[in-house]
């Protein structure tokens, strides 16, 4: 199918008949959806199954060309999710407690904010924005955070903070920016 697909709102509790296909977005938030049974297996802009109550992503598309969203749902797994996203990845508002699963490669920025991670164990190795594990009280390590992250590490507690050693980046804690010092060799 040409272009983008949007069903959002619509209450749909499937997607079985939908296009194999599509060229451009695809949008299935805020309905009633369970699984992803019928989704494209190409999408070549965003995709969006936010606001659902899916728990798995075992049926998600293999290629998505722009941004991937799947918070507000119910996931307690990544499992599924394309190994790279071309844009921003968003898993934000769920019931992860690790990030095993996730992408390889994101090229935006990762966002996993308000969760039950006790752990970053399978985060992205790189993320080229920023990287937001912010509102995870249970947190307890930093330990599996991304290797290359071109953009700021967003936490909330100073010992975590702590743990992170990017050369030349920037780290967050609530509203203060910490710069790290360049250092010239």
């Amino acid at each position: 199918m040409g272009g983008d697909f949007n069903c959002s709102y619509n209450q749909l509790q499937d997607l079985v008949g939908g296009p194999k296909q599509v060229s451009g977005g695809f949008n299935c938030a805020h309905n009633d959806l369970t699984s992803l049974s019928g989704v494209p297996e190409k999408v070549g802009g965003d995709f969006d199954c936010s606001y659902n109550h899916l728990q798995d992503l075992s049926e998600c598309p293999e290629q998505v060309g722009g941004s991937f969203n799947c918070a507000h749902n119910d996931l307690k797994s990544l499992r599924g999710v394309p190994l790279k996203v071309i844009g921003d990845f968003n898993c934000s508002y769920n019931q992860l407690q690790d990030l095993i699963g996730s992408p390889k490669w994101v090229s935006g920025s990762f966002d996993c904010i308000h969760n039950n991670l006790t752990s970053l164990g399978g985060a992205p190795r790189k993320v080229g924005g920023d990287f937001n594990c912010r509102f995870c009280q249970m947190l307890s390590s930093v330990m599996g955070a991304p290797t290359v992250l071109d953009g700021t590490f967003y936490v909330d507690r100073t010992d975590l903070m702590q743990q992170l050693h990017y050369k030349n980046g920037r780290l967050q804690m609530g509203r203060i920016l910490v710069e790290k010092e360049n250092t010239r060799e």
